[in-house]
């Protein structure tokens, strides 16, 4: 029931095969285990997913679909796991991996929050440099940080995908044999 719900959702691996920007990648595109729902696949995707949603900036989907290529993970589940990070998720994620960096390295400096910007127009043009540069300020402290946040993230990720599908897979398994059980009475 759950993975025809999902293939309901995802867009069939033959219309991003045949879009016309995708044409020219086609032949990597047509692996089966890049599309199909498996829990393996979909637990490394995931995991993918956690790690490049993480990066900066507006190619967190690409970079998890480019990732997943060759490790053979679901891209559908490592695309829409980047999702986790949004403009209102982001500093929090920044500032846990900076105070998870400042536990490993002793001369970091106290964490200094970004600057509030306005909302007028001028002040939204200014936001992407002004978080930029807020998190080059941050230095080594917040890559350390950024660093462990991914393998746990990753490692989370794909423990609770794995226990998740188990637990899914289970209950079903239960449900259809009482099911059977009653119609055998």
């Amino acid at each position: 029931m759950i993975r025809r719900k999902l293939r309901s959702w995802f867009p069939s691996p033959e219309s991003i095969r045949d879009h016309r920007w995708l044409r020219w990648c086609a032949p990597v595109l047509a692996h089966p285990r890049l599309w199909h729902l498996h829990r393996r696949a979909v637990a490394s995707g995931v995991a993918i997913g956690l790690v490049t949603g993480l990066i900066p900036g507006p190619v967190q989907m690409l970079a998890a679909a480019i990732i997943a290529i060759p490790l053979r993970a679901n891209i559908p589940a490592a695309v829409f796991t980047t999702l986790y990070t949004n403009p209102f998720t982001f500093v929090p994620l920044y500032i846990l991996a900076y105070n998870i960096g400042r536990l490993v390295t002793p001369d970091a400096a106290p964490l200094v929050l970004p600057p509030d910007l306005g909302w007028s127009v001028g002040e939204l043009l200014r936001i992407g440099p002004t978080l930029y540069a807020w998190i080059g300020s941050m230095g080594h402290t917040l890559l350390i940080g950024l660093a462990i946040q991914c393998a746990f993230f990753a490692a989370g990720g794909y423990a609770l995908t794995m226990i998740a599908w188990r637990a899914i897979v289970t209950w079903a398994w239960r449900t259809r044999r009482e099911r059977r059980a009653k119609a055998a009475r």
